[in-house]
């Protein structure tokens, strides 16, 4: 049973520990991240991770029906319907698995194809992405969705533990095969992230379904997949804008802006996959909205102070560290340091999921919307009136960022009579 007194309670003791396996598994993974560019060149480092790109829009497929299930598997929780739970979860791993296997099918297809252009490099690239991609709807949405009690929680820390020394480990291969072993090392690691969320999943999954789940998931999760999908669209619009019109060397330089983001970042994320089943427990349980922002906005405020620190820290260091690891990506570095804001911009970001758990979208979506406009037309504008530089990205998700944070959370007013 959770606690919602005495400060953090049980709750509170799984947020910190989640939080700091993921700060030193993505601490590994940013220390492996400095080592493989290291030895890679920027313009091949962009080649392998300009086909990633096509991976944000595999999560698509499922047209919301994994979104609903995050918000209805803790709700059903908390309400005791434990087997109906189970059911849903089923359901929704035979739609993930056929999805996933149409994804390893179209990036197969793009190898065959690359071969007959006789570009044999690109097509080992795709061949690859047979796996990582033909994993990453299981791994990045599904599987974590499963995960929504304290044990849980505390398991997954486990094994993002276990991936960070992973990632540590498999730079080996990049070491002594360069881009064959960088090509290696995403098979391994998606394999090895798969295996573990697979393992010590929460529940025993029948490869079974009832249409009657997805017609009711898609309701529920339809509304939370068109909001969630803002930002990663915008985020990958950004990334084909910076492919396509700088080409494959400056998306390897910006490849030292992605490693620090997604190093700073986990911090909010971690707060908000701990946080959005609490408030859907909560619900479920029959808490009243006011109560669940206001229990939920404490451990924030903390948040922010501490991710406002990192990344200060991390603009003084960057321009002392990287000319001395990275020197062929100094050029990236005044654009690294504006993304280690973006995080702290998010830093209160885990009380939006608020408007998913009441199913209550709308004003939400205009904030996402909004923000992400404007961040868009604040790099158009850069781009139209001067030469191509990597920091107006992410100058413009900083401030489009700012303007989602902050407009959010004025809209939380609307949801007071819910």
């Amino acid at each position: 049973m959770l606690k919602y007194k005495h400060g953090f309670g049980d709750f509170g003791k799984v947020l910190i520990r989640f939080a700091s396996a993921q700060i030193v598994s993505n601490f590994l993974r940013l220390l492996s991240g400095f080592i493989v560019v290291r030895f890679i060149d920027p313009e091949i480092y962009g080649q392998y991770s300009g086909i990633g790109i096509y991976m944000g829009y595999i999560i698509l497929g499922h047209g919301g029906i994994i979104n609903g299930l995050s918000r209805e598997l803790p709700y059903e929780l908390g309400r005791k319907n434990d087997e109906y739970a189970k059911q849903l979860a089923s359901s929704v791993y035979v739609l993930t698995v056929i999805i996933c296997f149409i994804a390893s099918l179209l990036f197969l297809v793009f190898g065959f194809k690359a071969i007959y252009d006789g570009n044999i490099t690109i097509a080992l690239i795709y061949f690859a992405y047979t796996i990582i991609g033909g994993l990453y709807l299981l791994n990045k949405q599904y599987l974590p969705t499963l995960y929504r009690t304290n044990k849980d929680f505390d398991s997954l820390s486990k094994q993002n533990i276990t991936v960070g020394f992973g990632n540590l480990a498999s730079v080996v291969l990049v070491y002594f095969f360069s881009l064959y072993g960088l090509i290696a090392r995403g098979i391994f690691l998606a394999i090895l992230e798969f295996y573990l969320l697979i393992k010590h999943k929460p529940y025993n999954l029948d490869f079974s379904y009832d249409l009657k789940h997805f017609k009711t998931l898609f309701k529920t999760g339809f509304p939370i997949s068109l909001v969630g999908q803002v930002g990663p669209l915008w985020h990958t619009v950004m990334n084909n804008i910076i492919f396509s019109a700088g080409g494959a060397l400056n998306f390897g330089l910006y490849a030292l802006s992605t490693i620090v983001q997604g190093a700073v970042g986990v911090i909010p994320h971690s707060f908000s996959q701990v946080i959005y089943p609490r408030m859907s427990i909560m619900l479920g349980e029959g808490k009243t909205v006011s109560y669940i922002i206001k229990v939920n906005i404490k451990p924030l405020f903390f948040q922010f102070i501490v991710m406002a620190g990192i990344s200060l820290i991390g603009v003084l260091f960057l321009p002392i560290v990287i000319p001395i690891l990275l020197p062929k990506y100094t050029e990236g570095i005044l654009a690294a340091q504006w993304m280690l804001f973006v995080p702290v911009a998010q830093s209160f970001g885990a009380l939006n999921n608020i408007y998913n758990v009441v199913k209550k979208q709308q004003w939400y979506f205009f904030s996402l919307l909004t923000g992400a406009i404007t961040g868009s037309l604040f790099v158009y504008y850069k781009l139209t009136t001067g030469y191509f530089q990597l920091e107006y990205f992410p100058q413009g998700l900083l401030l489009g960022t700012f303007i989602q944070q902050l407009l959010s959370l004025l809209f939380l007013i609307t949801l007071k009579k819910v």
